[in-house]
């Protein structure tokens, strides 16, 4: 009888500690057929992924530990909805994989992660704001796409106090005798009173792979063999304002580009965006965006509308039109090229117009 009685006990305490955790699936798919001309100095009409939203899906989940502290993790992990693919080969979870704890001091997460230039000032650039990849900026040097996270990363996100929050974090390079080489800092600062958002962000960059934004660079005479940047420092700041139902977003940064030949360029980007919420299921999206990279320039509109199906499926009809000007001899638009990389032009302009649907879980 006393055994049956500990077993009883026993199962009450796993079931108790059980009710304590939580664990989410969620995720994204998004496809459309999209138009997009002056590709190389051709049209093409073909299925996007990603357009509206990043495909993904991850898990993310907290433990009650007790005195109001929890431990937490986050596994998410990108693919491409029209092929299948993963856009990082060999990364499993390319996007998120964490494991913190949080409570009244704040909050600590070691892992995987992107920095805090995309989480605080990403989310009220065009590209988020406004729904559409595409207008993210040329190279996405700033990283508001969230293209590259950190690796080896520990941050630290204070509690908030009257609306501001502030964040700091490090990826550690680890490179024996060289604590600089590899590593990645970032820092920024929230606030949030009612519908205001306003935001300061801030990320330097060690010997990241250039990818695709070494052939961006390639296209305006800068650094076309750069295979790795020697450091990518960057400031950003944003505002955002809820206005009943329209909803605007303002953003700047400023990207200082330190290549192998000791040339050091700066790119500057400016973002304006609205979004009127004019009917129950309907949202019209209007942008603008200037960026600039020494003497080259590049001006980008877009018009939008988002009907929404239900809370979790949207239907979108989506079209951005660049034009470069000064030095800059082609457009440059952001996810134009093959497998989601920045497309390089056949001339001074590019028109992308895309149908598609957003279902999220």
């Amino acid at each position: 009888m006393k055994k049956i009685l500990m077993a009883v006990a026993a199962s009450g305490l796993a079931a108790s500690a059980f009710a304590q955790s939580n664990v989410t699936i969620y995720g994204s798919l998004d496809a459309g057929v999209a138009y997009v001309n002056n590709l190389g100095g051709k049209s093409v009409v073909r299925e996007d992924q990603g357009t509206m939203q990043p495909d993904r899906i991850g898990f993310r989940g907290s433990e009650d530990l007790g005195g109001n502290m929890k431990a937490t993790f986050q596994l998410e992990s990108g693919f491409y909805t029209d092929t299948g693919a993963q856009p990082s080969a060999g990364k499993l979870f390319n996007r998120m994989s964490t494991v913190g704890l949080s409570g009244d001091f704040g909050a600590i997460t070691m892992g995987h992660m992107p920095d805090i230039v995309f989480d605080y000032a990403g989310k009220l650039s065009n590209g988020y704001q406004l729904t559409n990849w595409y207008l993210f900026h040329p190279g996405n040097l700033d990283s508001l796409a969230n293209t590259y996270q950190f690796d080896n990363a520990v941050r630290y996100t204070s509690p908030t106090f009257a609306g501001l929050q502030m964040s700091g974090m490090v990826g550690f390079g680890e490179v024996a005798g060289d604590n600089s080489k590899g590593r990645n800092l970032s820092a920024g600062a929230s606030y949030v009173n009612g519908p205001l958002r306003a935001v300061l962000a801030y990320s330097k960059l060690n010997d990241r792979p250039a990818g695709y934004a070494g052939a961006f660079l390639g296209s305006v005479g800068l650094g076309s063999a750069a295979t790795v940047f020697n450091s990518l420092t960057t400031v950003a700041a944003g505002v955002g304002y809820t206005i009943g139902s329209v909803r605007l977003n303002g953003m700047y940064t400023q990207v200082k580009i330190a290549l192998p030949t000791d040339v050091a360029p700066k790119q500057k980007n400016l973002d304006l965006g609205l979004a009127w919420h004019y009917a129950t299921a309907d949202t019209l999206n209007v942008g603008y965006g200037l960026s600039k990279l020494e003497g080259a320039r590049w001006n980008t509109v877009s018009l939008s509308n988002v009907h929404a199906l239900s809370k979790r499926t949207e239907l979108y009809v989506q079209a951005a039109y660049q034009r470069a000007g000064g030095d800059a001899k082609y457009a440059v638009m952001n996810g134009t090229g093959v497998g989601g990389s920045t497309g390089v032009s056949g001339g001074p302009s590019q028109l992308v117009t895309t149908v598609g649907m957003h279902h999220s879980f």
